[in-house]
C-alpha cells in the first residue's frame, strides 16, 4: 500500500462519525481534496487536508482556524462555501461546498482558450467575488485558475480558498511550480501582484492584478509571466511588463482588452480602485451576453413551431395532390383548399401572437435582436458540448458512416424498383423480395438524412429559417410596423403592466394647480394609463 492510501485510511478513520470519504478530486501544494458525504446533513461536499507539517505547527494551526472561520461567514453565490472545520489531532480538514465542474486550470487545459463570452463572464463572477470579500476586509492573496472553479450546469464561476492563502506562511524550501508556497511571501509567484513579491503590504487590487494574469492565461492559454525558478518568477513580476492581450489575441474586443491591461499595471494606483469598478466597467461596455425577455423567447419557440407545422401541411397537400386521380380534379381542388385554409389559420394565429409582442413594447428591432441573441446562445452551447472528450469524434464517425448508409438506401431503393412488373399501363407490381429491398433503403436514407440534418452540434435548420422569416420584411409586416423602427438599438420598453405599476407606486396627490400641463397633456396621460390598466386586467 501507498502512503497516500494509508493517508485515506487513516482520514476515513478520523472522520468515519461525521463524513464518509470517497475519491480523491485533486492534489496540490495545499493538502489533498477528497469527494465526502456529510452523514449529517445527508449531502456531497469536499474535504480539504492540510498537510501534516503545517497542521502540527501551533502557530500556523491557530491562524488557519481563525481566518478559515472567516470564510466560513461569507455567504456569496460567487464563492465556495465553507461548511465547517475539522481539527482532529494531527489531521486539520476543512469541508467545503462540492461543485459539480472543473477549475479554470482544467477547463483550460482541456478544451483550450475560452471564448469572449466565458472570460467575460469569468471576470464579473469573481469580480462580484471579490467585492464581497474585499468589503468585508478579506484578501484572497491567491487567485489563481486552480482556486476558481467552473459549475458544469451553469458555468458560473466560484472562488475557493479565500482565508488560507493568508495564513500559511512558507517554508524556505522551493517547490515546484505552479503550487502555493509558505514562507514570507504568500501566494502562487504566476499569479502574484508586485506589492505582494516584495513582501509589502497588500490590499484588495492586489487580488486585482492576479485575476488580470487569471484573465490574461485563460483568453491565451499561456502564462503571461513564468520563470523557470521561484526567484525568477518573483523578480519578473517586479520588473517586467506584461504586454498587451491584443498581442496574443487578436479577437478580443476593445474594451475587455482594455480591462485585462489595467488589470495588470505593476503601480496599484493605476488599476481599478475596487472589483466593483471592474464589473461596472464590463457592464458599461455592454460585452456579457444580451439578456433575451421572456416574452421574446417564447415568440421564438412559438415561432419555429409555426415553421414546422406549416411545413407539415404543404407536405402532406402536396402528397395527396399528386396522389389523387388525374381526372379527379375535385379531389385536387379539395386538397388545395384544405391546404390553404390551414396555412392560412396558422399564419393569422402567430401573427397575432407577433402584434401581442409588438404591444407589449418589442418592435422588429428588437425581435431581430433577441433572436440573434438565442441563436448565438445556441452556438455556444454547442461549441462547449463539443469540448467534452470524445464527443467530436463520435459525431465526426456518426457522420463519416451516415454518407455511406444513404447511398446505400438509394442503391436498394433503386434495385427493389427495378423489380416492378407492368401488368397494366400505368400500374405496376412489387415482388416481396423487391418492397423489402425498397422499404429498407427507404428507412435508411431517411435515417441517414436525419443523422446530417438533426445533428445537435449544428445549427438547427428550422431554426434558421425561423429567424429568417421573422427577421425578414414579411415578419416586420406581420408584427404591424416597418423594419425601421423608433428602437433601432434593440433596447427594448418595460411592459405596460410595468408602467402602470410604477406609476402606482411612485404616484403622490398633486392638484391640478401645482402641476403645469398644457394642452391637456396631463388629462391625456392619465387617460392611457387606464385604457392601458383596462386592457392588461381584461386579459
Amino acid at each position: 500500500m501507498t502512503d497516500a492510501t494509508l493517508d485515506l485510511d487513516a482520514l476515513r478513520t478520523l472522520l468515519a462519525d461525521r463524513y464518509s470519504i470517497g475519491r480523491q478530486l485533486g492534489r496540490g501544494g495545499m493538502g489533498a481534496v477528497y469527494l465526502a458525504r456529510d452523514l449529517q446533513l445527508d449531502r456531497s461536499v469536499a474535504i480539504k487536508v492540510l498537510p501534516s507539517e503545517f497542521a502540527s505547527q501551533p502557530d500556523l494551526r491557530e491562524r488557519f482556524l481563525r481566518e478559515t472561520r472567516t470564510a466560513a461567514g461569507f455567504s456569496h453565490p460567487n464563492i465556495v462555501p465553507v461548511f465547517a472545520v475539522e481539527d482532529r489531532g494531527n489531521v486539520l480538514a476543512m469541508a467545503m461546498g462540492y461543485v459539480e465542474g472543473e477549475s479554470v486550470a482544467e477547463r483550460v487545459l482541456r478544451a483550450g482558450p475560452l471564448t469572449i463570452k466565458e472570460a467575460v463572464r469569468l471576470l464579473q463572477d469573481v469580480g462580484y467575488a471579490l467585492a464581497y470579500a474585499h468589503g468585508r476586509g478579506v484578501v484572497h492573496r491567491d487567485i489563481k485558475p486552480d482556486n476558481i472553479m467552473l459549475e458544469r450546469a451553469t458555468g458560473r464561476a466560484l472562488v475557493m480558498d479565500f482565508g488560507i492563502s493568508r495564513t500559511i506562511a512558507a517554508a524556505p524550501t522551493e517547490s515546484r511550480a505552479g503550487l502555493t508556497r509558505v514562507g514570507e511571501v504568500v501566494g502562487t509567484p504566476e499569479f502574484m501582484s508586485p506589492e505582494q513579491a516584495s513582501g509589502d503590504q497588500v490590499d484588495g487590487r492586489s487580488d486585482l492584478y492576479s485575476l488580470g494574469l487569471v484573465a490574461w492565461y485563460t483568453v491565451t492559454g499561456v502564462l503571461a509571466i513564468s520563470g523557470e525558478t521561484t526567484q525568477k518568477t518573483l523578480v519578473k513580476q517586479l520588473t517586467e511588463t506584461v504586454p498587451p492581450v491584443s498581442s496574443a489575441r487578436a479577437d478580443l474586443p476593445a474594451p475587455l482588452a482594455d480591462a485585462i491591461d489595467r488589470l495588470l499595471r505593476k503601480d496599484p494606483v493605476e488599476r481599478f480602485p475596487t472589483a466593483e469598478s471592474l464589473v461596472e466597467a464590463i457592464d458599461a461596455a455592454q460585452l456579457s451576453a444580451p439578456d433575451v425577455p421572456l416574452p421574446v423567447r417564447l415568440f421564438q419557440q412559438n415561432g419555429k413551431s409555426y415553421v414546422v407545422n406549416a411545413g407539415m401541411v404543404a407536405v402532406l397537400a402536396v402528397v395527396n395532390y399528386t396522389r389523387a386521380e388525374r381526372e379527379a380534379r375535385l379531389d385536387q381542388l379539395m386538397t388545395v383548399s384544405v391546404a390553404v385554409a390551414l396555412e392560412f389559420v396558422l399564419l393569422m394565429t402567430i401573427a397575432r401572437q407577433a402584434r401581442t409582442l409588438r404591444s407589449l413594447g418589442f418592435d422588429h428591432g428588437a425581435l431581430r435582436k433577441g433572436l440573434r441573441a438565442i441563436m448565438d446562445e445556441g452556438d455556444e452551447a454547442r461549441a462547449q458540448g463539443l469540448t467534452v472528450p470524445g464527443v467530436a469524434r463520435r459525431r465526426r464517425i456518426r457522420l463519416f458512416f451516415a454518407g455511406p448508409a444513404f447511398l446505400i438506401g438509394l442503391y436498394n431503393v433503386i434495385a427493389g424498383m427495378a423489380r416492378r412488373v407492368e401488368y397494366k399501363p400505368g400500374y405496376f407490381s412489387l415482388s416481396r423480395s423487391g418492397a423489402t429491398l425498397a422499404i429498407f433503403g427507404v428507412c435508411g436514407m431517411v435515417v441517414a438524412a436525419m443523422l446530417f440534418v438533426i445533428d445537435p452540434y449544428r445549427r438547427p435548420i428550422l431554426q434558421r429559417i425561423a429567424n429568417a422569416f421573422w427577421g425578414g420584411p414579411l415578419g416586420a409586416l406581420l408584427m404591424g410596423g416597418s423594419r425601421t423602427s423608433q428602437m433601432s438599438s434593440g433596447i427594448t420598453r418595460p411592459k405596460a403592466r410595468a408602467v402602470v405599476a410604477v406609476a402606482r407606486a411612485t404616484a403622490k396627490p398633486v392638484s391640478a394647480k401645482s402641476v403645469a400641463a398644457p394642452d391637456g397633456r396631463l388629462d391625456d396621460i392619465e387617460c392611457r394609463l387606464r385604457v392601458l390598466e383596462q386592457r392588461l386586467d381584461s386579459r
